[in-house]
């Protein structure tokens, strides 16, 4: 109570009881005596006090503390008391709580002072009809307020013990008992901020009800309301994430806290807004072993993980999942299922060397399943009109001094022209795309056949998407069969047979040997199996006839191809039977004395 009549906070009394120490002490901590170094001399001395940093104050000369500058005391001066010191403060760089409440308050008095001066000299009034302050009506009236002395509000004992365990801001507080906090000034929020954090509750405190202050109170009510429903939905929030132990114990605080009086705080209604049902809030909080599974089931893991490293260390070799399997028997003497050994080794992140997965063989095998597409030649190579088929493949070519570069080529199989060859020294989705791209020299009808191995390029989105757009349909080799691409191979045999290519010295000169070779082999080069015309004439020869001497045409391929066909098979069919034969003669016959047998070795 003296405090308050004295106007001196609780952190003001204890730098009046240090008064005396600081009359024998520097701010900084240097005793005052006859061999003391100044600070501006001391060049071991580095200025951190924020007022002086930031040149609003310098060090007195006369005296030992501090002194405001004098054009910053006359800014603050030129907007007083429309803006309080405090504010200006702020705008200017300069915070209030740095500068100190003592300060703060003999600006106060001195700027009143000038002013009540300066208004006396200019107008000539009576001293007595001097304004010093304006009080807002509104806080005059309020039944919190105890008084209002030189702009510093103070409140009564009864604000401070209402609004001590309210977990708001100041002015929060301020507004739900009526004040506006834009007319209380930066100290006194202050003020009222420290006394609030220092108060002790009081049960003595006494006065009286009136109707503004059950105004007050149900404002009061309704913002603790809101204030008990926010932590709840803190705990509610804290207890979905927390592990069991931690929801044990909130259980528990729940179970301790104070029943409401009034019912509405009942036990049901808490763990409802919690979010927990009352057949678990009671199963944590009287059965011990409840959501204990997995904590046992953790330290179990962790029990048998170092048998499983145990075994994995064993003699320092590598060791898979198989045999950690077979081994634990004879070394520990436990024995975990290859599921338990495999589920434990994923948890713990336990990765071996022996048979591991390859994500990029994984990831190719998905792409090819994806992607391949079904063999629509299925080797009729001839049984088409002339640009109706495209085939197109990848070999590489050795040339200059070791050197190597990929030739990627595409031949029509109807008629035998090479429709495109460009090499390239990558052998990457590019040069695949750039082939796509100069097979438009000579143009294949809509919907035409493009037809390929299962090459990882031919395979690709990009690639495969790039066909759509040219509006070909793509077809496939079967997985490993070159038969199915004949005609293509065929083509690149015949080349690195006839053209020396070997001889370039660089990718230049390979591709303008290539691009010779190519005009010769359309235009100049005779085929046998085409009437010994070249690709060019026959493609010519095809497009010249009718459509009676085009099916007569197809009629006779058709039957050439049926003839190899049964050819093939015959021939399949006898190295089958010399394999056989050959095989029996090797294990001494059908039935020896030493027991070996074709069909037992078929078995």
């Amino acid at each position: 109570m003296v405090l308050a009549e004295e106007n001196i906070l609780v952190n003001d009394v204890t730098l009046w009881l240090s008064k005396n120490i600081n009359e024998k002490f520097l701010n900084c901590g240097y005793p005052r005596h006859k061999n003391r170094k100044e600070f501006e001399n001391d060049v071991n001395y580095n200025e951190s006090n924020p007022l002086i940093l930031s040149g609003r104050f310098h060090r007195s000369i006369r005296r030992w503390g501090l002194e405001i500058d004098t054009e910053f005391q006359q800014e603050l001066k030129k907007t007083y008391p429309n803006v309080s010191i405090e504010t200006r403060m702020k705008q200017l760089g300069v915070n209030p709580l740095d500068v100190g409440y003592i300060r703060l308050r003999r600006l106060i008095h001195q700027f009143n002072s000038e002013l009540a001066k300066e208004y006396s000299a200019s107008e000539a009034v009576d001293r007595k009809s001097i304004p010093r302050f304006t009080t807002p009506s509104v806080l005059v009236r309020n039944p919190y307020v105890k008084t209002v002395d030189h702009g510093i509000l103070y409140m009564t004992d009864a604000f401070y013990n209402e609004v001590y365990m309210l977990p708001y801001k100041v002015t929060k507080l301020l507004e739900i008992y009526g004040i506006e906090p834009n007319l209380v000034s930066e100290e006194s929020l202050i003020r009222i901020h420290l006394k609030i954090k220092e108060w002790k509750p009081s049960d003595s405190i006494n006065f009286s009800v009136c109707e503004e202050i059950l105004k007050i109170q149900n404002r009061r009510i309704a913002a603790m309301h809101n204030a008990v429903m926010n932590d709840f939905s803190k705990v509610a929030d804290t207890f979905k994430a927390a592990p069991i132990m931690i929801q044990r114990k909130i259980c528990r605080w729940i179970d301790e806290l104070p029943r409401d009086p009034y019912g509405y705080f009942t036990c049901k209604r808490i763990i409802t807004l919690i979010g927990l049902s009352k057949s678990r809030y009671y199963a944590l909080l009287n059965n011990k072993n409840y959501g204990m599974q997995g904590i046992r089931k953790r330290d179990q893991d962790e029990i048998d993980i170092s048998v499983i490293r145990h075994v994995l260390n064993y003699k320092g070799f590598e060791k898979g999942i198989m045999q950690v399997y077979m081994l634990m028997p004879k070394i520990t003497e436990h024995s975990f299922s290859i599921y338990r050994i495999r589920r434990l080794m994923n948890k713990y992140g336990i990765r071996t060397d022996i048979r591991r997965p390859s994500r990029n063989r994984k990831a190719l095998r998905e792409l090819m399943e994806r992607n391949r597409k079904a063999n629509l030649l299925m080797r009729r190579f001839k049984l088409h009109r002339p640009n109706e088929v495209r085939l197109t493949d990848v070999t590489y070519l050795d040339y200059g001094d070791e050197k190597r570069a990929y030739g990627s080529a595409s031949v029509d199989p109807v008629t035998g022209r090479l429709i495109c060859f460009i090499v390239s020294e990558n052998n990457d989705l590019q040069l695949a795309l750039d082939t796509l791209e100069a097979m438009d020299s000579h143009a294949a009808k809509s919907g035409a056949i493009l037809h390929s191995d299962q090459g990882i390029l031919y395979m690709t989105d990009d690639f495969q998407t790039a066909v759509v757009e040219k509006e070909l349909t793509q077809s496939m080799s079967r997985r490993e069969n070159c038969w199915d691409n004949a005609v293509q191979e065929s083509f690149f045999g015949h080349f690195k047979d006839e053209c020396h290519y070997e001889k370039c010295k660089t990718l230049k000169e390979l591709q303008k040997c290539i691009d010779d070779y190519s005009f010769y082999y359309n235009n100049e080069r005779g085929m046998w199996d085409r009437g010994r015309m070249t690709p060019t004439e026959y493609e010519r020869f095809l497009e010249g006839m009718s459509e009676a001497d085009f099916s007569d045409y197809l009629a006779r391929e058709e039957k050439r191809f049926a003839d190899m066909k049964v050819k093939s098979a015959e021939k399949a069919h006898n190295a089958a039977k010399s394999y056989k034969e050959f095989t029996e003669k090797s294990i001494g016959g059908l039935n020896n004395e030493a027991g070996g047998s074709f069909e037992e070795v078929q078995v």
